[in-house]
């Protein structure tokens, strides 16, 4: 049994009390280890002056995103070296820090700050747009199209972060509401319930939002955005006839969405991108680029790719011949030059990147790619076969492949799901945690991670319950094996 130390953090409804503040939208940290600091706002503020009218409550909802891009969030970043350590995508090549290397080994404690933080950020957010969802309903000063925008999109916020909680942790609390009394001694929720809400929020989201974006970018949910979302958890939810309608609206808009260049699937509003976290602040940079490519040079972000992910003379990889997917998307990092890093994200500094010259860049949280292959899988699930594989050659097109259609047009079913699987693993490693999640929700994690990671047992595939959380909250229960 892993080590549990109980130690005392801010719970997590009294911190996000504290924790909730206007604050400009998506105020960026420049380092891939700051936190995010604000101060407890007037009680006012929260209610009488923040719905007072369509601004002020616009700036409610910004401050959601805002909060979202702090470094212990859920942001890309910090989710992709988690669950890419976890998976078969990463590997901690410095000595200096356990805690990271202890997502590799499964060795973490339930003490972890990364867990903590992280979990705290999470349920401030929600707490966030609770608080939103209920100042709307109770709200007459605002404009029905208003109420509807916000509504939608912070319905969506909620969706997506306890998507990314139940796939780290399980079954978690389901706060709905900003009760502290009643939030403060929530047992867990079963993970479908937990799911049931995405889905129903996800779906009251889509009727609420417009198909135009708020704002210019793609910065804030639409309908596409929250169709995307839908989609894959449809799809974890096995749900095949669902989620492929689901993907096909999105993918059917031909006029706003399509596949780019490999190289420019960061671009700041390219057409691939559905939904994207934007750098203010005169960056260039996303917190990706500095921490994968930019930053190894510091002991605690010495994380590459692993060796048997990217090939060598004497491994293979896991990329067929041809794929111009290693060329594009796998370089080495820019400080040792000699560690195999991702290279999606290729600026670091707010004045190069590498070798493209100065490029600005966002990171990019939704994209159309994945719709082809949440319909894929769907598809083939659904016996499909022949549209499942033009699906999957869409993407295999893009990068240089042979397509299946002229090579296997008779490919089986099963075959063709692992099929899928393989073209899931290249066109989205090292991206808000799908490998890792995709290995758990096809069961597939203990026989593929357990030869290379010897010791991984079932109750590895869960992170802990924060240790603080357990302290305090005499109701939650933690994961086995910790």
């Amino acid at each position: 049994m892993k080590k549990m130390i109980i130690t005392s953090y801010s719970s997590r409804l009294r911190g996000s009390i504290k924790l909730l503040i206007l604050i400009p939208l998506f105020a960026l940290t420049t380092s891939c280890e700051k936190l995010l600091e604000v101060d407890t706002p007037p009680a006012s503020l929260l209610k009488s002056q923040v719905f007072a009218d369509d601004a002020t409550a616009q700036a409610a909802v910004r401050g959601i995103y805002s909060y979202l891009m702090s470094s212990y969030s859920v942001n890309g970043f910090h989710t992709a070296w988690r669950a890419g350590l976890s998976a078969d995508e990463l590997t901690y090549f410095g000595t200096s820090n356990p805690d990271i290397k202890a997502f590799e080994d499964y060795n973490i404690l339930a003490d972890d700050s990364n867990i903590s933080q992280y979990w705290n950020y999470a349920y401030t957010t929600i707490y966030r747009a609770n608080n939103v969802i209920e100042n709307l309903e109770a709200s007459s000063e605002l404009s029905e199209a208003a109420k509807a925008q916000f509504a939608g999109e912070a319905k969506f916020l909620r969706a997506f972060l306890y998507f990314y909680l139940v796939n780290f942790h399980g079954d978690v609390p389901m706060v709905t509401s900003t009760d502290y009394l009643t939030n403060s001694k929530m047992a867990r929720t079963p993970s479908e319930t937990i799911y049931q809400q995405m889905i129903t929020d996800l779906n009251d989201a889509i009727e609420l939002l417009p198909a135009a974006y708020p704002t210019s970018g793609r910065y804030r949910a639409n309908k596409a955005v929250a169709s995307a979302l839908l989609a894959r958890v449809y799809l974890y939810q096995g749900k095949w006839a669902e989620a492929e309608t689901t993907a096909t609206a999105v993918l059917g808009n031909t006029t706003d969405y399509a596949l780019v260049a490999l190289s420019g699937i960061t671009l700041p509003g390219n057409k691939e991108a559905i939904w994207q976290i934007p750098n203010f602040n005169n960056n260039i940079y996303t917190n990706e680029g500095y921490c994968f490519y930019g930053a190894l040079y510091n002991s605690a972000n010495q994380i590459e790719l692993r060796s048997d992910f990217v090939g060598t003379t004497t491994l293979p990889g896991v990329f067929e011949n041809g794929d111009a997917r290693k060329a594009a998307w796998v370089h080495y990092d820019r400080y040792y030059k000699s560690h195999w890093v991702q290279f999606k994200y290729r600026s670091y500094t707010t004045t190069t990147s590498i070798p493209d010259g100065n490029r600005k860049e966002n990171s990019t949280v939704l994209r159309l790619a994945e719709q082809y292959l949440i319909r894929a899988e769907a598809r083939a699930q659904q016996n499909k076969l022949s549209l499942a594989i033009a699906d999957v050659d869409v993407i295999r097109a893009r990068a240089g492949l042979p397509l299946i259609a002229n090579t296997n047009p008779g490919i089986s079913k099963t075959a063709l799901l692992d099929a899928i699987m393989q073209e899931r693993r290249v066109e989205l490693f090292n991206e808000w945690g799908h490998r890792w999640f995709d290995l758990k929700r096809t069961g597939k994690a203990m026989s593929v991670l357990g030869a290379m990671k010897p010791g991984l047992t079932a109750n590895d595939l869960l992170y802990p319950i924060p240790a603080s959380e357990l302290n305090r909250d005499p109701f939650l229960e933690q994961n086995p094996g910790y």
